[in-house]
């Protein structure tokens, strides 16, 4: 077999970004330049906006000192992941996931919300001098989430358990975000937490009847996926955006950040990375994290701004030093195909590119290309997999 290499693919997105880059360009020239964030003419806003805003609008335009002043509903999320949204349009590895996030204080109020073990925990790890105070500069926001991720081996019409390539997994979960941000020092904290169920058999009927439909091979293996039956699992993660450079202009915008992330759980690991955005930007910079992802779980969040003018390009690169993969190694009961840690790279590379839209005052949409560099050392499954994705925003 063929190894894709990551590498190979540089032309197609390097295409890609250029093509975008000059759509944006010329939008850009087109449609004149992004309206300035007035705050007192917004209606979608949460109350007692004017009297928070007295400051640099690129460090922050949300009108919120604390909880209590966050909106109840302040939106929602869609996201659709997929290996077949990308040129190639090859069917393996990570396949496919759905979610969709609820943003503002409901996230803490349902019953079933983790909003409350998060604080726990943030205040086990000492993160408890991140919840707002009394400055107007310092704030927090809450999401929900709730989605499902799967991943194949190259071949699903094989039957039989093959310890050659990747074993099928699946996560079904549900994930309360807590996004942090300090205006003084242009940072923003996420942490999250996450529980889910590997292995639901579940997972396969969905997959094998979404194939069906489209015309697609079923996968015909997922007896053989990791934890097969069910087992419960967790994710604990924070990560850190540190703005380095932005600018913001009457036809174009640019902004640079760092990120430094962690999480222990069904994904162990540690990441540094670098992410940016080009071109019409009209929502702050903490607003946009796409470094965030986790595969499915976005630990995002939508914010009330008017997106009308939105359209610019995003990417990013990122390191993972990864001590312990779940859907690779399985957890406690022993799956039919599973990887030792030894069998698996630490260190792993991570890329994107996007473009995003803004379809009207409250709705973008964006589209995005991400790879990662091959996690197996050895067999079949010694490939860089590549996947897309559609995501769309709406803001109350």
């Amino acid at each position: 077999m063929t190894r894709i290499n990551l590498t190979n693919k540089l032309p197609t997105l390097l295409g890609y970004l250029v093509g975008s880059l000059l759509v944006t360009w010329m939008s850009s020239s087109t449609y004149g330049s992004v309206t300035p964030f007035q705050s007192d003419k917004s209606t979608l806003l949460a109350s007692r906006a004017n009297q928070y805003l007295g400051f640099s609008p690129i460090l922050a335009r949300y009108p919120v000192s604390n909880r209590h002043h966050e909106k109840y509903d302040s939106g929602f999320a869609f996201y659709v992941d997929n290996d077949l949204l990308t040129p190639d349009r090859i069917d393996r590895d990570y396949t496919g996931g759905l979610a969709l996030t609820l943003s503002g204080r409901r996230a803490t109020d349902y019953w079933w919300s983790l909003d409350r073990p998060l604080g726990l925990a943030e205040s086990l790890f000492g993160l408890g001098n991140l919840s707002p105070n009394t400055s107007k500069r310092k704030y927090q926001l809450h999401s929900i989430e709730f989605g499902a991720t799967a991943f194949t081996p190259e071949d699903v019409g094989n039957s039989n358990a093959d310890a050659n390539d990747r074993p099928y997994a699946s996560l079904f979960y549900i994930s309360n975000t807590r996004h942090h941000i300090n205006q003084d020092k242009g940072a923003a904290i996420t942490t999250a937490l996450t529980l889910g169920v590997l292995g639901l058999p579940i997972a396969g009927d969905i997959y094998n009847g979404i194939h069906s439909a489209i015309g697609n091979d079923e996968g015909e293996g997922w007896s053989h996926q990791i934890a097969d039956g069910g087992e419960p699992t967790f994710r604990l993660g924070i990560s850190r955006q540190q703005l380095l450079s932005a600018h913001n202009g009457k036809k174009n915008s640019y902004e640079f950040k760092a990120l430094t992330q962690g999480s222990i759980g069904y994904l162990t690991e540690g990441s540094i990375g670098f992410t940016g955005r080009w071109g019409r930007i009209n929502t702050p910079w903490w607003t946009f994290n796409p470094a965030n992802a986790k595969y499915t779980e976005k630990s995002s969040t939508v914010t009330p701004f008017n997106r009308t003018n939105d359209l610019f390009v995003f990417g990013g690169i990122s390191t993972h030093i990864r001590g312990y993969n779940a859907f690779l190694q399985g957890q406690w009961s022993k799956s039919d195909v599973s990887y030792e840690r030894n069998e698996l790279n630490t260190i792993i590379h991570e890329a994107w590119l996007g473009v995003t839209w803004g379809l009207d005052e409250k709705t973008n949409l964006s589209y995005f290309i991400r790879g990662q560099t091959s996690e197996i050392k050895h067999g079949n499954g010694n490939r860089d997999p590549i996947w897309g994705g559609f995501v769309v925003n709406y803001s109350i």
